[in-house]
């Protein structure tokens, strides 16, 4: 079973195509970035609007059984997760109430930092708050996934060693291949894999060093993170950004706190390297993995069966 660990796409049936002729069979769907408690549960309804009347093609999953249900039955299984808690205010008791309504991964903050810890992108690390570590005490009770990919690296560690789950990174790579704050220090990358935790070594040009990185370049970033930390703890999360309007990147990444004042300021999408256009090119990715010495077997824990043992841990099934 393959498995994309996050996708931020703008779906809809031609979306869903693109990904599944990509070979994957599970994604982890973005629903939900800036919004509050009231456009949270919006984008909720729409996924569920939207999976009924597309049930030939997509369906929710909320567990690996569905997960391999969804498969046999020729569907692309969408795990829903938010990539900010912002939605769910300062009470522990919502993380409940979204597991129950499908939500099976939150990461903690997005870009900016929020009530449970600090951003990846703020000068300065506060860490985990009190309420972040309650709030994680409640995600693992309520089989959430916890998301550490925006984060900073003190929340970061904080939250591995607060959590009594593994947790992830979804979508990110070892700073040491791409120096960005959005990548993740080998350090952190360690205490992640310790706890029995996966990073979903992503795509996204600007966390990878551009579209002129090569497909063996990435593979190699790979390889060198699984002897490190291990194979069981190396997954894929693209990051793959389906079907935008080319100014919607400004609101995924600043919401309403950093508007552009001029047009020109309005972010474009980067250029994605040739070899890995979007999911569409998932299934090709475990060729550049045997270019690199993967054995059959490790390809298959890379592309998708790690995520799957995640999952099993930490959804409650």
């Amino acid at each position: 079973m393959f498995v994309d660990g996050l996708e931020i796409n703008n779906w809809n049936r031609s979306t869903v195509k693109k990904v599944k002729s990509g070979g994957i069979d599970v994604v982890h769907a973005t629903c939900g970035v800036w919004e509050d408690l009231a456009g949270a549960i919006t984008k909720i309804g729409d996924w569920r609007h939207f999976a009924r009347e597309n049930s030939d093609l997509v369906r929710i999953v909320g567990n690996v059984e569905e997960m391999h249900t969804a498969k046999d039955e020729g569907t692309l299984g969408v795990i829903l997760g938010f990539q900010n808690s912002s939605m769910l205010g300062d009470d522990p008791e919502m993380a409940g109430i979204f597991a129950d309504l499908g939500i099976r991964i939150i990461q903690l903050t997005y870009n900016i930092s929020n009530h449970l810890g600090s951003s990846c992108w703020e000068p300065e690390d506060g860490g985990l708050t009190r309420v972040g570590h309650r709030m994680i005490s409640a995600f693992n009770s309520s089989g959430i996934l916890v998301d550490i990919s925006h984060v900073g690296n003190r929340t970061s560690l904080e939250a591995i060693e607060s959590s009594e789950k593994p947790i992830a990174v979804t979508h990110g790579n070892p700073s040491s291949f791409c120096d960005s704050p959005r990548n993740k220090p080998d350090y952190l990358i360690e205490a992640l894999a310790a706890r029995g935790g996966i990073i979903g070594c992503t795509l996204y040009p600007r966390f990878i060093g551009g579209s002129t990185i090569t497909r063996l370049d990435w593979c190699q970033m790979v390889a060198d993170t699984a002897e490190k930390i291990g194979v069981n703890h190396v997954a894929i999360g693209s990051d793959s950004v389906v079907g935008w309007a080319p100014d919607a990147l400004g609101w995924m990444r600043n919401g309403r706190w950093d508007r552009p004042k001029e047009i020109e300021d309005i972010p474009a999408f980067p250029t994605w390297p040739e070899w890995f256009r979007g999911p569409e090119d998932f299934e090709s990715l475990s060729e550049g993995f045997s270019e690199v010495g993967f054995t059959s077997e490790e390809i298959v824990s890379i592309m998708g069966s790690n995520w799957i043992r995640l999952f099993k841990d930490v959804f409650n099934d």
